[in-house]
């Protein structure tokens, strides 16, 4: 076999080196090596063959004998073990059962040592045999030594090497069978050689004869070939692959190198050549010699190119030889002969592009780009439709999933080198061809889309079975180069729009089809499209954003779209898609979002967003989607950042004189966000109450809290920078108080209405709002019922009473007794402010009536408190609320003011006189301590005080506040009655005040040790003492550094009066006797 193909290689190595380039002798050496090497391995193909079936069999039978051998030694083992037992064991019981024992539990390896199991049976035929007593030991030994398989010991010599095999093949043919006719063939061979080279060097032979003996020799080969092969099909069909090669090149050269054939005529013998070998190729069925032919065609321009030449004579030789492997390609799916016709085509194309491609050029070769680019388009499908006419087996059903299981299990079902390889080929191409021509490349991309999709189309209507995978691809190639056909013709605001609506669309068609790849480039194509708008988004002028709005709508529309589909069809996918769901909300609703900027300034925005909130709010509470109701939330935060961060401020003091109130975006806006939060909040509530399943993991009613927060932040800078802007000054506060008393008076009906409990407590700020209102509008002057306060403060009580009367048992209790508190505070500091206003009025300088105004209501306050019978709500409802809360701090606060004005005020009351302990001053600093004390006796039971220490500690006050009342009354009259300046340092060095001071706590003393001797309580006795002595030692070191003065003589002999009535009437009291003193 081997010479033949040495023979072979021999002469086609001289006939086509020496017709190339008169080397025939080098050839044909050449030519000779590679038929020897190429018949070596064809034998070494043959020879691995047979020994792979030689180890095959081999190991059958190793497995076999093993097995046999394996039951053999489970039958000796049995047989053993069931041998009856011999009188001569009896001796020695112990030691025997053991081994034999260990030799059953031992793993034997069944073909371990055949013969000596055999040995181990035949003692036991023969009865009373002494040698049955050692018969175990064997098989205690056993487990020693391990048995080595039979399959062990037959070991495969190491594969020679490629050089080694060669050099064996080569003696073996040699040396084997006929050794004297092979060595002739050798020297024949050479001699043969020799013979046409020197033929070749002294003989000389016109071109002509030189092709036509070339070609005669390729024609001889083929008849060669096609006489052979039946009796050697594989040596025939070598011969004539050679031989067609030979052909080709002979033409083409013979046309291109010498002119001695014109372009028509060697078409026409091309042509008949392809023809010629695809029917050789499909009459025998022979994919080497369609390849070989193939080969041949597609190297003879490249061997036989001189750098010149026509491109469309080039492309026209092409054309014929794919036409050749179409028509192949109609009867064979061979897809070694598409994939050479397709490199060959496109490879040498764009070599060719490359180098010589001008746009003159571009008529002609887009003809034949086109061309080509069909051709193989055909040639894919052909491929495919071959291959299912030849499946062996059909699909289980109709269904997608079952018919996608069986073109899967098709093993080469499509071509996915020429059926994707074409289009991506061809349009890279068709893209470097057209790129000079306006939207060339887009409408090139569009026809492709739209072809593939036609071809989508006819497989659905010719195979819609089993051509479904071919069908899937087809289409997906024309979604992909329709796709991309708009970046092509179209800007990037145009290419994101369509892409967002097409990739919704795809996403749709791929989930309804369960198609993963499909949804994963709908969700890719969608991105890009997002990253393709996002590219062009700038800040405008007139604008918040600079873009394109419709794209911004349709990207939003698509993504809203693509999230409701995957959605709907969350049990379909898989839970990575499912992730996707947050994502697609997101930039859905973004997109939408950015709707407002792109039309509309920074306040338009901000009440656009604010409205947009409310809806995606109520679109996620309908669709149970946690994702928007995140989305609302953060764009209505965005709204107020966006308007915070534009807006000119709340305080203006000059006002554009174009403007009107209540009629410019700057008050609308926050008015917007405020509503959107309070229609949030509400939507939050009810769903909150409702419990449901699909949003429990969101805290819906601390949501609705925190957007109750935002209304009323909102609503509050609505109205406040409305009103600091338009209303004037004087007004402003009780404007603001009566819009929060509108306000709050609809979210509490609406509260009642509702049930809603966050909403009552919100009604319950009017409280402090009207600390707010206060705080706001104080100065030295305020009136509280000017400037439209008689109206707003009354109004104010009014309906903070009915909240609090009709929020009970909606809003907390804790906060409706906190309010009742406030409430009361804030009732007592308007009126007090009130009758201050009118007592200041009194006189026209700072006078005490100023100080009056602020203690009377506080004061019949405390007394109210303090009366034990039965008061009408709201007093009887929270009795302690009010008798001992909101008492509390007013009787302190009243009591800092008994010490400060005790300390600042020197009595003026006009037109009054001033009398001692009977002026209005005095008058109201003892109300005070009368109500303070009646109070206290029973309103600071609340405090966690005993009893007795309490009225110890409030007599302590109010004696205190008693000896302070009188020291300045002193000072007060001495500063009326002597003229002396009401000033610390002129009544500190007074004589009249400091007589008057040691008459006075003289007298202060005496009472104090007289009422302490009557109720025998030492403790008052002490302090009188001590008062007394006080008073002494300011007499010597005070009064009697004024010598001679009558004041200082008056003080002396009146505390010595005094002194003596004490010593008389009201000496020491005894010492109570305790219980444990106390006789039995």
């Amino acid at each position: 076999m081997q010479w033949i193909f040495m023979l072979i290689g021999l002469v086609l190595g001289a006939l086509v080196l020496g017709a190339v380039s008169g080397e025939a002798m080098a050839g044909a050496l050449l030519g000779a090596f590679v038929g020897l090497a190429v018949g070596q391995a064809i034998a070494l193909q043959a020879l691995r063959l047979q020994h792979e079936a030689l180890r095959k069999s081999l190991t059958g039978l190793i497995e076999r004998f093993n097995q046999g051998t394996g039951d053999l030694h489970e039958r000796l083992l049995r047989l053993e073990t069931g041998a009856p037992p011999q009188t001569t064991v009896a001796a020695e019981p112990q030691e025997e059962p053991p081994a034999v024992e260990q030799a059953a539990a031992a793993p034997v390896e069944p073909a371990a040592e055949p013969e000596w199991e055999l040995e181990l049976v035949l003692p036991a035929a023969v009865p009373g045999e002494p040698a049955l007593q050692a018969s175990p030991e064997p098989v205690s030994k056993q487990p020693d030594v391990p048995p080595v398989p039979v399959a062990a010991r037959v070991a495969e010599p190491p594969a020679p090497g490629l050089l080694e095999r060669g050099i064996t093949a080569a003696r073996e043919w040699l040396l084997g069978g006929n050794t004297v006719l092979r060595v002739g063939l050798v020297l024949l061979f050479l001699g043969l050689a020799f013979l046409l080279r020197y033929a070749s060097e002294r003989v000389v032979v016109a071109i002509e004869l030189r092709y036509a003996g070339v070609a005669l020799a390729a024609i001889a080969l083929l008849a060669l070939g096609w006489w052979l092969r039946r009796r050697r099909p594989a040596y025939a069909l070598l011969m004539q692959g050679g031989g067609i090669a030979v052909l080709y090149l002979t033409v083409f050269a013979a046309m291109r190198l010498h002119p001695l054939l014109t372009p028509q005529v060697a078409m026409v013998l091309l042509v008949v050549v392809t023809l010629c070998s695809a029917v050789l190729a499909i009459l025998q069925d022979a994919r080497g010699l369609a390849a070989a032919a193939a080969l041949g065609g597609f190297a003879a321009p490249i061997l036989a190119s001189s750098g010149g030449g026509s491109h469309v004579a080039l492309f026209s030789y092409f054309a014929l030889l794919n036409a050749g492997i179409f028509a192949i390609a109609w009867f064979k799916a061979w897809r070694e002969l598409n994939l050479i016709g397709f490199v060959g085509t496109f490879g040498i194309g764009l070599a060719w592009g490359l180098r010589s491609y001008t746009p003159e050029l571009w008529l002609s070769t887009q003809a034949f780009l086109v061309l080509f680019f069909l051709m193989y388009v055909a040639i894919g499908l052909l491929f495919a439709r071959r291959r299912l006419l030849e499946a062996p087996s059909e699909p289980e059903n109709d269904s997608r999933q079952a018919l996608l299981k069986w073109s899967a299990r098709q093993a080469g079902y499509v071509d996915g080198s020429v059926l994707f390889g074409t289009p991506l080929v061809g349009f890279g191409l068709q893209y470097a061809v057209v790129q000079h021509l306006p939207f060339g490349p887009a409408f090139s991309a569009l026809a492709m889309g739209l072809l593939y999709m036609m071809l989508a189309r006819v497989l659905v209507a010719r195979a819609p079975g089993r051509a479904v995978l071919l069908m899937e691809t087809c289409l997906a190639l024309g979604v992909i180069f329709a796709t991309l056909a708009i970046p092509l013709g179209l800007d990037a605001r145009w290419t994101s729009a369509a892409w967002a609506v097409e990739g919704a669309g795809l996403y749709w068609l791929a989930l309804r089809q369960q198609r993963l790849f499909a949804r994963l480039f709908a969700l890719l194509l969608q991105v890009a499209a997002a990253a393709a708008y996002l590219w062009d988004v700038r800040f405008g002028y007139e604008t918040l954003l600079t873009g394109s709005a419709l794209g911004a709508l349709m990207l939003g529309v698509a993504l809203l779209f693509s999230f409701l589909q995957l959605r709907g069809a969350a049990d379909a996918v898989t839970d990575r898609e499912r992730k996707l769901l947050p994502a697609l909300a997101y930039g859905g609703l973004a997109f939408l979002y950015l709707l407002a900027p792109l039309c509309f300034g920074p306040y338009a925005t901000a009440a656009a967003w604010a409205v947009a909130g409310a809806a995606t709010l109520f679109a996620g509470l309908s669709l149970g989607a946690r994702s928007l109701l995140t989305g609302a939330f953060v764009v209505q935060a965005l709204g107020g950042i966006i308007y915070l961060v534009f807006s000119d401020g709340l305080y203006q003091a000059l006002v554009d004189e174009t403007q009107r109130p209540l009629a410019q975006l700057t008050f609308w806006a926050p008015v917007l966000l405020a509503l959107a939060g309070l229609f949030c909040a509400w939507r939050l509530h009810l769903a909150g109450r409702l419990s449901r399943a699909d949003l429990r993991p969101v805290a819906l009613q601390e949501l609705a809290n925190v957007a109750l927060c935002w209304f009323a932040a909102w609503w509050l800078l609505a109205a406040f920078s409305e009103i600091s802007r338009f209303v004037p000054g004087p007004l402003q506060a009780h404007v603001f108080l009566l819009v929060a008393l509108a306000s709050l008076a609809v979210t509490g009906l609406f509260a009642l209405h509702q049930r809603w409990p966050a909403l009552a407590v919100l009604s319950l700020a009017l409280v402090p709002l009207g600390f707010a209102a206060v705080l706001f509008a104080w100065h030295l002057g305020y009136h509280p019922l000017a400037e439209l306060g008689w109206l707003a403060w009354p109004a104010m009580f009014v309906l903070h009473l009915l909240m609090l009367r009709r929020v009970v048992g909606l809003a907390p209790e804790v906060l409706i007794r906190i309010s009742h508190v406030l409430g009361c505070w804030l009732l007592l500091g308007v009126v007090a402010l009130e009758l201050r206003f009118l007592f200041a009025a009194l006189a026209d300088h700072y006078n005490a009536w100023r100080w009056l105004g602020w203690v009377l209501v506080p004061c019949a306050f405390l007394m109210l408190m303090s009366m034990r019978r039965a008061l009408p709500w709201p007093i009887a409802a929270y009795p302690r609320e009010y008798r001992s809360y909101a008492a509390l701090p007013i009787a302190v606060l009243l009591l800092g003011w008994f010490w400060l004005v005790n300390l600042l005020s020197d009595g003026s009351a006009d037109p009054l006189p001033y009398v001692p302990l009977i002026n209005p001053l005095e008058l109201g600093m003892l109300i005070v301590l009368f109500a303070v004390q009646r109070w206290a006796q029973d309103g600071l039971a609340v405090l966690a005080i005993k009893p007795e220490q309490l009225r110890r500690a409030t007599q302590v006050v109010i004696g205190a506040s008693m000896f302070a009342l009188l020291t300045m009354m002193v000072c007060r009259t001495a500063v009326h009655w002597g003229q002396v300046p009401f000033q610390a340092d002129a009544l500190v060095g007074s004589q009249l005040v400091q007589a008057g001071l040691s008459i006075v706590w003289t007298l202060i003393a005496l009472g104090l040790t007289i009422t302490g001797h009557l109720r025998v309580r030492r403790d008052l006795w002490m302090v009188g003492a001590a008062l007394i002595g006080v008073v002494v030692v300011k007499l010597f070191f005070v009064d009697l550094g004024n010598s001679g003065s009558l004041e200082r003589i008056i003080s002396f002999i009146g505390v010595g009066v005094l002194l003596l009535v004490v010593g008389y009437f009201a000496p020491l009291p005894p010492r109570r006797e305790t219980k444990a003193q106390v006789p039995a």
